[in-house]
């Protein structure tokens, strides 16, 4: 399974499976009336980011999105797969495990929040499934089937996942080894190559900082008169 930045033709798609009444089973716990234009503009603007989930066999199964929340580093995510058999399958935990590991590992995310409705059980299932912890009920907050429905947010913090990641002897492996964007190699050997320029030709802003790199300016000789200007007043005579 990838994750893929939208084409022209995935918006139609997207606004489909985010439909009210559609049979997709949706992560978040509201269904949103967009059309594909509307969809298309959201993301544009930077508002919500969705990505389309493809399986294997190259398949347009779904989406997932993500949308900054708070000031420090807070995400919301949510999203749909267009058949509810598929969640059964183990895809739509694969797409939201991939996705987290995006925002902790790529956004610098320090916590991602998930909504989902209270009805839901299959979506519940699957967040039972995952490292998130339940934080809080948000009462009457769906409308289905003429009454309202709450729904549970759930919260996974940047330590709780990575605690959550298998460890690795030369690189860290994320929750389905989502890999660096830059490999460590390339990392070490592009400090490496700066470290020899400096060491080398010693061009930089930064020399007069360095200790040894150059004499300090001498200190000023004070001025007699400032002395004389600081002197205390004379006392008069008893």
């Amino acid at each position: 399974m990838t994750l893929e930045w939208p084409g022209d033709d995935d918006w139609a798609a997207i606004a489909s499976w985010l439909r009210p009444g559609s049979p997709a089973a949706v992560l978040s716990g509201d269904w949103e009336l967009l059309g594909a234009a509307e969809v298309e503009q959201a993301n544009r603007s930077g508002r919500v980011h969705n990505l389309v989930i493809r399986a294997k066999d190259g398949e347009r199964i779904g989406t997932v999105s993500y949308q900054r929340s708070g000031r420090i580093g807070g995400y919301t995510v949510g999203g749909a797969i267009g058949s509810p058999e598929l969640w059964r399958r183990g895809y739509g935990a694969e797409a939201v495990v991939l996705l987290v590991d995006y925002l902790f590992h790529q956004l610098d995310a320090h916590k991602v929040q998930v909504t989902t409705a209270g009805y839901n059980k299959g979506i519940i299932r699957l967040m039972t499934k995952t490292q998130f912890v339940v934080e809080g009920i948000l009462r009457d907050h769906c409308y289905l089937d003429g009454e309202y429905h709450d729904a549970i947010v759930w919260g996974l913090l940047r330590d709780e996942h990575y605690a959550s990641l298998k460890p690795s002897d030369d690189n860290r492996v994320l929750a389905v080894g989502l890999a660096d964007f830059v490999p460590e190699d390339d990392k070490t050997q592009a400090r490496a190559v700066l470290a020899e320029h400096l060491a080398s030709t010693g061009r930089t802003a930064l020399a007069p900082y360095l200790d040894g790199a150059a004499p300090r300016p001498a200190a000023v000789p004070a001025d007699p008169s400032d002395a004389a200007g600081r002197a205390e007043p004379a006392r008069g005579a008893a």
